[in-house]
């Protein structure tokens, strides 16, 4: 039996949870790597992968948009394919680094953050935050644009609409896995 600990939202960059794995022993502990939370962690998910990627046991796989707003980034967990996550070169190195992990997809798309990183008080979970890897979440962002914002449409009934919507959007994002990643296909 092996313990596998998730790079939780905003708790522990990829380097932070690779060394509790490495200092606990490979033998009875691993990651569950999320994609996602990579992103809300101020990372970019494919350095988050070269970190965790040696460690991986399984995995939580959801597609990120981030974007430069005047206080920092906005961070929105989208659709499969609707974010600025490059999949396919994503999941070649996924492939090399994680044989034989199942990908297993968690779709989230109606929350979203502003990471306010210019402001000086953002910082202070963040002390340990390593300069190279925040650059490339920068770069991240420049590369990104802004998402739609969840919100129900007037006159919906907010339970039944979100409903429906997570319902929609795990159906965009299955399809996107088959048809474009080819991911559950045989070759």
């Amino acid at each position: 039996m092996k313990i596998a600990v998730e790079n939780h939202s905003g708790d522990m960059q990829a380097w932070e949870l690779a060394a509790l794995i490495e200092a606990a022993g490979k033998d009875f502990v691993g990651a569950t790597m999320d994609s996602g939370n990579a992103a809300r962690t101020l990372e970019d998910p494919l350095v988050n992968l070269e970190i965790l990627g040696p460690h991986v046991l399984t995995t939580n796989i959801r597609d990120s948009a981030v974007w430069e707003v005047p206080p920092g980034a906005q961070v929105q967990w989208v659709t499969m394919g609707k974010g600025n996550v490059d999949w396919k070169v994503y999941l070649d190195r996924f492939e090399a680094l994680c044989p034989g992990v199942p990908v297993v997809l968690e779709i989230i798309s109606q929350y979203g953050w502003v990471l306010p990183y210019f402001d000086d008080g953002f910082w202070k979970p963040y002390p340990k935050v390593r300069a190279r890897e925040f650059a490339r979440f920068v770069a991240f962002a420049k590369r990104g644009k802004a998402a739609p914002r969840f919100q129900t449409p007037q006159g919906n009934d907010p339970k039944q609409y979100e409903k429906q919507f997570q319902k929609d959007e795990l159906e965009r994002s299955l399809q996107y896995c088959r048809e474009v990643l080819r991911l559950g296909t045989k070759a």
